[in-house]
């Protein structure tokens, strides 16, 4: 356990929550490891927003739950839009439709862990502000969905889903967050850290394993 810093506890004391605090640290974090997974390694998440949104829902949920939660949520969303797609209605409205029959679903889906078990039997402890953080991923996987292929959108699917998940690895680690939150000149060094990688105009890593291929091949 890390000794509580003067400059920590003098936040705390001026109306900033532990709880507060500790959400802001992790949304630094998460974001920093989202330039750094998108610039030095090459993998295009959902913009910066739902990989933040997802890792801090799933320290909230558990990765387990929060997983099984996102692949419902991916399911259902797949299925309406499928349906929804063949009648001609405004985008807005489509969004409105998928969003009310997810939450119907995710009713159902809370019957049948409750029924059944399935191994999520500690489902309605949740957090019901993680559902809606983990249920706002269908907007962002639909709206690229209508612009690009299915391929596409699943690849950046599940690497938004790679980078949440090392995101919440990071963030629920205690001696990460507990360390942070007493040492927060830390979050000065991730602006500048930042600020680095946007300048970054090398080959992502990515680019050189295929580059790398490619010659392999070019030689045989």
């Amino acid at each position: 356990m890390f000794e509580t810093s003067k400059l920590t506890e003098w936040i705390i004391e001026h109306g900033v929550s532990q709880m507060v605090l500790e959400i802001l640290i992790s949304m630094c974090i998460v974001s920093t490891i989202v330039s750094i997974a998108r610039y030095l390694i090459g993998n295009k998440t959902y913009g910066i927003y739902a990989p933040i949104i997802l890792a801090i829902a799933y320290s909230y949920t558990g990765l387990k739950y929060g997983l099984a939660i996102t692949l419902v949520v991916i399911l259902t969303s797949l299925l309406s839009y499928s349906i929804l797609k063949k009648i001609r209605m405004h985008y807005i409205t489509r969004i409105a439709t998928n969003y009310t029959i997810l939450s119907i679903v995710l009713v159902g889906f809370f019957i049948l862990i409750d029924i059944f078990g399935l191994g999520l039997e500690n489902m309605s402890n949740i957090p019901p502000l993680a559902f809606i953080c983990i249920a706002a991923l269908s907007d962002f996987f639909i709206k690229q969905y209508v612009k690009k292929s299915f391929k596409s959108s699943i690849i950046t699917l599940l690497e938004t889903i790679l980078v949440a998940i090392v995101g919440w690895f990071v963030i629920t680690r205690s001696l990460i967050s507990d360390y942070v939150l007493n040492n927060l000149w830390v979050i000065p060094m991730l602006v500048i850290v930042n600020i680095l990688l946007g300048m970054y105009k090398s080959l992502r890593f990515k680019d050189l394993f295929r580059f790398r291929l490619i010659n392999k091949e070019d030689d045989k």
